[in-house]
């Protein structure tokens, strides 16, 4: 088939795709995304750094989230959200999850819980990809950004991060 490449108003997002020959269904074969531009400190003069953040919905049975930004992270082995996010798709007690120990901010022990029927969906991408996510309890949900790591990356041929020009490239 011929590969074509969708580019979003605004150039924050594209999606290659190509078409069959024998049908008229588009299969994606890549989604990309520019990084996000986030503050580096609370100072306003510091410069705004680019981070690998994508937009996603995870879902849990017929509940799901609205759509947010999770960071793609090659040194997270799996996938941590805030606990906030499990109650937004309808897990109401994090604990029924299988409890496993981490290491967080400050080298600090952390409880996190697993969940192995969870669904990502990346926007623009029609896949709901299912994924066992780890929900931490925080009194600050500001501080668990949601990260998507390598247990996330196995849903895709390969995950290339262009550091030189800001972008992320999921091959499907």
């Amino acid at each position: 088939g011929s590969g074509k490449e969708h580019k979003k108003e605004g150039g924050r997002s594209s999606f290659s795709y190509s078409r069959s020959r024998y049908c008229s269904r588009t299969i994606i074969t890549a989604v990309k995304f520019d990084y996000r531009k986030i503050p580096r400190s609370s100072d306003p003069r510091k410069p705004f750094i680019g981070m690998p953040f994508i937009p996603i919905v995870i879902s849990h049975g017929k509940e799901s989230t609205m759509p947010f930004f999770a960071m793609l992270d090659s040194g997270a082995d799996g996938v941590l959200m805030h606990s906030d996010l499990a109650l937004a798709i309808g897990i109401t007690d994090i604990k029924t999850g299988t409890l496993d120990k981490t290491l967080g901010i400050g080298n600090q022990v952390v409880d996190v819980y697993y969940h192995d029927d969870i669904e990502i969906q990346i926007i623009g991408d029609n896949r709901k990809l299912q994924t066992r996510v780890g929900f931490i309890e925080s009194d600050n949900p500001r501080q668990v950004i949601p990260l998507l790591g390598r247990t996330f990356f196995k849903h895709f041929r390969a995950v290339i991060f262009e550091e030189n020009n800001e972008r992320i490239e999921l091959k499907v």
